[in-house]
């Protein structure tokens, strides 16, 4: 059971290191594209890479998923199904802050980051990555 914590506790570390890379990669190149575009498409742009960008880190680095081929794509599927929930929650939610609250587009991508970020990380751990024991062969056997 010891050993069973000290793993959660490395791995929520892994994941805020990699969440603070990635959030720092989502703002910054929101930040510079919508000096170029309208707020709208820069957010998407930035969502969008960023989306691309935490798959493979939280994949490698955080959860650190084996899986064969058929669970790759059970895992890319569910993660589409909820990195792209959050990514609507993350467009929507800065549309409504700026446009209906009149709020700053930076801040209120910082804002929509900070609300996006813990609803990441559960997804990510119950839905999407899955733990080695909840991922089987073909034979049934543990991959």
């Amino acid at each position: 059971m010891r050993e069973s914590r000290l793993f959660e506790k490395k791995e929520a570390f892994r994941f805020a290191f990699w969440g603070v890379v990635t959030t720092l990669a989502n703002y910054f190149s929101f930040f510079l594209l919508q000096k170029m575009m309208a707020y709208q498409i820069a957010n998407l742009i930035s969502i969008i890479f960023t989306k691309v960008f935490v798959y493979y880190t939280n994949k490698r680095f955080v959860f650190r998923t084996k899986t064969n081929w058929k669970g790759s794509i059970g895992e890319v599927f569910r993660y589409v199904i909820g990195r792209g929930f959050t990514g609507v929650v993350d467009f929507v939610g800065l549309i409504i802050l700026v446009d209906g609250f009149g709020m700053d587009g930076r801040l209120g991508k910082m804002v929509m980051i900070a609300l996006i970020m813990p609803l990441n990380y559960v997804l990510g751990k119950v839905f999407v990555f899955k733990k080695k024991r909840d991922i089987y062969q073909e034979d049934g056997s543990v991959y």
